[in-house]
């Protein structure tokens, strides 16, 4: 086993969260966001043997980087993103689903780093988990020394279809800079049975309400995708995740 990747900095050891380690040899990913340029990346994983990802974005002055991250693996997954907003009124924006089941693990480490003037910074990240899988996420927006008048969000929203999963999430916010913004929020909970009671009160069954309700929360990440065929995919991929629950 070797370390795969940790969080910039110590947190509670009982929870286990501060690095990771595994024997998947590891897919590195390394893009540059030049000054004044716009890109969008999307990574999709339905890969049915486990994997190990990094990815690292560097941004420069006034650019900007939509990254799109899809996790559906059908055995582990670990995933590091790290972004370096180095240019001033430079942005990001991470947005990402995923959907862990069955004795699977899921580890995904994303730190944007603040580090120009006027930078701004979102997280937004959806997450179904069901069966007795083991899932982690770290999120952390670090402001760094001269980071002025920089904004940050982050959120995830957890829905848990499964009395058997484990969820760690650890949102974290470092500053060492004053003059900044920050906000991070994390949402846990089941379905909602009304929500639920309605749908199956107009003739759904169980599975295909849940999977409605499920690709209702994924969709403003799924759409971003601008593929058919993949989105097509990944709502069969659901609809299995969920099948495998009521087993």
């Amino acid at each position: 086993m070797k370390k795969f990747s940790e969080i910039p900095m110590r947190t509670w050891n009982w929870l286990g969260v501060n690095e990771v380690s595994t024997e998947v040899e590891s897919e590195e990913k390394n893009f540059i966001v030049n000054a004044d340029e716009s890109k969008k990346i999307s990574e999709v994983n339905l890969s049915k043997n486990s994997s190990a990802k990094k990815i690292h974005v560097t941004v420069e002055e006034n650019a900007n980087i939509d990254l799109i991250v899809v996790d559906l693996s059908e055995n582990d997954s670990f995933n590091e993103i790290i972004v370096d907003l180095n240019g001033d009124n430079s942005k990001a924006n991470i947005t990402a689903a995923y959907f862990c089941f069955g004795d699977n693990k899921l580890d995904l480490n994303y730190i944007i780093n603040q580090r120009g003037k006027k930078t701004d910074a979102t997280m937004d990240v959806k997450g179904a988990l069901n069966g007795h899988c083991d899932k982690i996420f770290r999120g952390t927006l670090n402001f760094e020394k001269g980071t002025k008048g920089s904004i940050g969000r982050e959120k995830e929203e957890v829905i848990v279809l499964s009395d058997e999963v484990r969820n760690r999430s650890v949102p974290l916010m470092l500053s060492h800079e004053d003059e900044v913004d920050g906000h991070h929020a994390v949402s846990i909970g089941r379905i909602d049975e009304e929500k639920l009671f309605y749908l199956m009160s107009r003739g759904l069954d169980k599975i295909e309400s849940e999977k409605l309700i499920v690709e209702a929360a994924f969709n403003p990440v799924i759409n971003l995708l601008d593929d058919e065929e993949l989105i097509k995919k990944i709502s069969e991929v659901i609809e299995r995740r969920l099948i495998d629950v009521e087993k």
